[in-house]
């Protein structure tokens, strides 16, 4: 996982200059015309709008995927999300298991599980230490 990456215009431009000098060339355009409208409007969402546009990109420039991220962007494009968080409708975290079963914590420290069916419920966990 790639470190914070600041949504500055200077962080942005130095990271695209380091790893892709025609893709800094681009944003400086990008940047210098958002400039030119904020000057007529004062609508300084212009320059908002080409950071959100720049950022992702360069953090991908200065921080590349690593094997291990491709692997599971090529395993996410087959379609298979096996092992990965899901968000419900809700914005609720779901960590899948290796039989397709969702699994989260609530707030409140209950443990919660989807089976593949769709069927949620609540787990008594098994505090119980094994007896050897």
């Amino acid at each position: 996982m790639a470190p914070p990456f600041p949504r500055e215009a200077r962080c942005i431009r130095e990271a695209l200059d380091r790893t892709d000098p025609q893709r800094r060339a681009e944003f400086d355009r990008d940047f210098q015309e958002a400039l030119r409208k904020v000057a007529e409007d004062y609508n300084t969402g212009h320059i908002d709008t080409v950071l959100d546009d720049w950022w992702g990109t360069a953090i991908l420039a200065e921080y590349p995927p690593t094997e291990e991220e491709e692997a599971i962007k090529a395993r996410v494009d087959r379609g298979d999300f096996s092992g990965l968080i899901r968000v419900d409708e809700t914005g609720l975290e779901w960590r899948e298991d290796a039989h397709g079963n969702l699994w989260r914590t609530d707030d409140n420290g209950k443990l919660w599980r989807e089976t593949p069916d769709g069927k949620r419920e609540k787990v008594e966990a098994n505090t119980t230490p094994e007896e050897n």
